[in-house]
Order: C-alpha cells, then sequence, then structure tokens
C-alpha cells in the first residue's frame, strides 16, 4: 500500500469538509448564538489545515489499488467524525461522548448520549442533523461529485464506501453518476421539508427532520422524537420518506426518468416491500390484541423506521410486549435496500443467502445437477456468494465481540445485545436500557468507544475496516517518495 497516495486522497477530501461547517456558523449566527461559533470555525479550520498538510506532504495519485481505496474511505471517515466531535467537546461533552455523537451522526446511526435536549442551542441541533444528512449519501460521494480531479481513484472511492453489494452506476462517468444521486437526495430532502411544513411542523424542525429522514439517521432536535408532535399527518409523511429511504437511490432515480419497471422488477425491492407489509401486519395484530390506540399507524411507523435503520420513534415501544418487540429485534438484522442510505446487512444480502441456501436443499436431492443461484435472471457469481457469506460471518463475530465487551462492562444482557446490534446495523434505539426515550449516556466509558468503532464497521459494511487489520497490508506499506522536495525546504 502507498501510504503518500492514501494521504493525498484524504488530503484533499478533508480540505473540502472543512466547508461543511459553514452552514453550522450561518445558523448559529441566524439565532445568535455567538458562543457555539468558536467550535464550527475551530473545526472547519483544523479540517482545511490538516487536509492540506497532508496535500503538500504527499504526491497525487494517478490511480488507486483496491486496498489504498479501503484505506482512504475508512481512514477518512474517522478522522471526519474526530473532526465533527470539536463542536460538541466546546459546548461541554466529554471526548468519549463527543467522539460517539459525532460518529453515530456520520453513521447515521442515530444513538446518543444527550439527555438534555433543551441544554444545546440550535446550531449545535442542526450539526447533528447536517452530519448524518452527509453521511447518508456518503461523505465519500460527495467529494466524488464536486471534486474537480479524483481521476482513476474515482471508482475504487465510490464502491469501496457504496453500500451493499451493487452496481449503483446511472452513467459510465463515477463523478456523473454521484452528482444525479446527490442531487436526486436534495431534492427529496426539500420535497420533505415542503410537505412537513404544509402539516404543521415547524420550518426549523422539518428542515432537521427532513435530513435526518432521507439520510435514515433519525436524530431529532426533540427529546421525544416524533412522538413529540403528535400528528397522524406528520408521521405518514415521514413514513413515506423512510420508505424511500430505505430503497435504492439508483433504482428510485430510474424510475422518476420514465422506468419504473426498473424498480418493481428489482428483486431486492419486491423483497423490501413486502417485508414491510408483513412486518407492518404483524405488528398491527399484536399491538391490537395488546390494546394499544392507533395500531395501523403505529405498527408502520416503527417498522419503517428500524427496517430502514432511521430509529424515530412516535412511541416508546419499550412498553410493548415482548412479542411485538422480537418483530423489532428481527428487523434490526435485516436493514434496507442496497445502494439506499439504510444501514444493517441489507435485504439483498437476505435474499441471496436465501437462495443459496435453497439451491444446496436441491443439492442434496441432485448433486450432479447444475443450479446456480439467480438474482434478476442473471446468474450470481460464485465470488459474489462467497463475499456475501463471508460478509455474514464477519458481521456476526463483531456483533458477538462488542455485545460480549459491552456486557462485560456492566450492561443487562437486553440492553448489552441490542445496544450492540443497533449500532453495528446503523439503526440507533434498542431495548431497555437503551430504548427510544432512553439513551447511551449512562453506559461505561469502554462500552462507549467499543459502540463507536461498532457504527463506522457497520457503516463500511465491515470487510472494508476489519481488511484493513491484516498484517501484510501494513508490512507492504510503503511511502515511496512521498514528501514533496518543497515540503522538506519548508520545514528546514
Amino acid at each position: 500500500m502507498r501510504l503518500s497516495h492514501v494521504m493525498n486522497v484524504a488530503g484533499r477530501i478533508l480540505r473540502l469538509f472543512g466547508v461543511m461547517f459553514l452552514a453550522p456558523i450561518v445558523v448559529a449566527l441566524y439565532y445568535g448564538e455567538r458562543s457555539d461559533l468558536g467550535g464550527f470555525l475551530l473545526a472547519g479550520g483544523a479540517s482545511v489545515v490538516l487536509g492540506q498538510v497532508m496535500v503538500r506532504a504527499s504526491i497525487a495519485a494517478d490511480d488507486l489499488r483496491r486496498i489504498e481505496a479501503l484505506a482512504v474511505v475508512s481512514g477518512t471517515w474517522l478522522v471526519v467524525a474526530q473532526l465533527g466531535a470539536i463542536p460538541y467537546l466546546w459546548v461541554g461533552f466529554g471526548p468519549v461522548d463527543a467522539l460517539f455523537e459525532s460518529m453515530s451522526g456520520f453513521t447515521t446511526t442515530g444513538a446518543t448520549i444527550l439527555t438534555d435536549f433543551e441544554g444545546l442551542g440550535r446550531a449545535t441541533m442542526f450539526w447533528r442533523s447536517l452530519t448524518q444528512w452527509l453521511g447518508g449519501m456518503g461523505v465519500i460521494t460527495l467529494f466524488v461529485a464536486v471534486l474537480p480531479r479524483l481521476a482513476g481513484d474515482m471508482r475504487q472511492l465510490f464502491f469501496a464506501e457504496a453500500p451493499g453489494p451493487t452496481d449503483q452506476k446511472l452513467t459510465p462517468h463515477l463523478r456523473q453518476t454521484a452528482a444525479y444521486l446527490w442531487r436526486f437526495y436534495v431534492g427529496l430532502t426539500l420535497a420533505e421539508v415542503l410537505a412537513l411544513s404544509l402539516a404543521g411542523m415547524p420550518l426549523y424542525d422539518a428542515v432537521n427532520h427532513s435530513m435526518t429522514t432521507l439520510a435514515a439517521g433519525g436524530f431529532s432536535p426533540r427529546a421525544e422524537s416524533i412522538m413529540a408532535f403528535d400528528s397522524a399527518a406528520v408521521e405518514w409523511i415521514i413514513c413515506g420518506f423512510m420508505f424511500l429511504a430505505g430503497a435504492n437511490f439508483a433504482l428510485q432515480y430510474r424510475a422518476m426518468l420514465g422506468r419504473p419497471q426498473a424498480l418493481f422488477r428489482d428483486d431486492e425491492f419486491r423483497t423490501y416491500a413486502a417485508i414491510v407489509a408483513v412486518a407492518a401486519a404483524s405488528l398491527t395484530m399484536l399491538l391490537w390484541s395488546s390494546g394499544i390506540d392507533g395500531t395501523v399507524r403505529t405498527a408502520t411507523f416503527q417498522s419503517l423506521s428500524i427496517l430502514t435503520t432511521t430509529g424515530f420513534a412516535s412511541v416508546d415501544f419499550n412498553l410493548w410486549t415482548d412479542q411485538a418487540k422480537v418483530v423489532l429485534l428481527a428487523l434490526m438484522f435485516i436493514g434496507g435496500c442496497a445502494g439506499s442510505a439504510a444501514g444493517g446487512p441489507k435485504v439483498l444480502r437476505h435474499v441471496l443467502v436465501g437462495r443459496y441456501t435453497l439451491q444446496e436443499l436441491r443439492r442434496t436431492l441432485h448433486p450432479r445437477g447444475v443450479l446456480p443461484v439467480k438474482l434478476g435472471g442473471a446468474v450470481v457469481s460464485e465470488e459474489i456468494m462467497r463475499g456475501v457469506l463471508i460478509f455474514f460471518l464477519f458481521y456476526i463475530l463483531t456483533f458477538a465481540v462488542c455485545a460480549a465487551v459491552v456486557i462485560g462492562f456492566g450492561a443487562d444482557i437486553v440492553s448489552g445485545l441490542t445496544a450492540t446490534i443497533a449500532t453495528l446495523g446503523n439503526i440507533g434505539p434498542g431495548v431497555a436500557g437503551v430504548g427510544p426515550m432512553e439513551s447511551y449516556a449512562h453506559l461505561h466509558p469502554v462500552s462507549k468507544v467499543v459502540l463507536t468503532l461498532a457504527m463506522w464497521i457497520g457503516r463500511l459494511e465491515v470487510l472494508t475496516v476489519l481488511a484493513l487489520l491484516r498484517f501484510e497490508v501494513w508490512r507492504s506499506a510503503h511511502w515511496k517518495g512521498a514528501v514533496r522536495r518543497d515540503a522538506l525546504a519548508s520545514v528546514r
């Protein structure tokens, strides 16, 4: 791995990332929250300076190898979360809590350590929402769309960050594809802002909730989340946009251009819609039998919120029966569609594993038969199936290790297990001590660090991060003339 190339590309991204802090600065000035400005100015300046130093101390990359792209994506997400934590440190968060909240934002997890929502200014709350909105489509994808020179780096970076085993290309040019996806993402966000405003939600809340809905993130400036509005119209609007956030954006874009068959002929999308329908119907019956009012709306909202890993709450489902909680727990292990803003293992992987399992059962009856796994009429290669199976193996192992640590440091078994899957799957709320009206603040600092890493690993699809832990990756790493002569001269 050529560390110089990794540093150069990451530096250019960080340099541009500093511009993102202008948005909360404008909000702080608008609301007269001048005491919060320092945190955003410091974070933005640190990002620009760090990025510039990295670029000046390295050589531009003509291309990136696969492992180098993984290093850029993993490293950039980790550094971005640290820079994003600076505004939280400024307003009084501890280092562990600040990093937890920042990582939860950028990975669109929505888990929070906040207990006093009234104590934070509007600019800081807006920054929480903005971090999720940036992370929903992808930090790297945004900069692929706007950076003028990434050349051969684009393909490797784009697909190293892409959620799920899918090719999201809309055009032969990846920069144009990234731009189309971001324009579509922005359009959906603006549409939800308008819809929520017409439904009576204040504009500030409409903007924040629209950003975190389309990002499938779930951060809310209200302590009671969506339950604070007590509005059927608001909940149904958010239901619709959560459904879109959990579906493949590239397929939705093609459908919008007049090719709806691309969406409805897609095996994953049909399975996704069926899961939503079955889960909502199951929860409706379970809630109705337990005497809870508004069951259809409540069941649909919470099914979508957990399946798409958005994590909003229209009710405190901690108060539901164990049978209803089991439905939500099952949805936590599924996630949304590949190519969406949703986290989790993804519906596509479950479809492929299901079909692979059925084919293996058939193979026991017909050992000499040729029984390939097919998706959309095309044969799925052995390489893809192997990747899917390996993903699930490492996903379960990561879940088991993280859960053991969290429980070992004092969490009860239900809170520990659901906190782990809620962070690894980028869902947000769990059950019991980390339920929708609770927070992660009471967990041991070591548990928070482990769950912060789980968010990072889960958002980057596990293998992107774990591949970098192999010894041979760093044994073969070299600088290869990384430092420019002018940089050396400036040091002298």
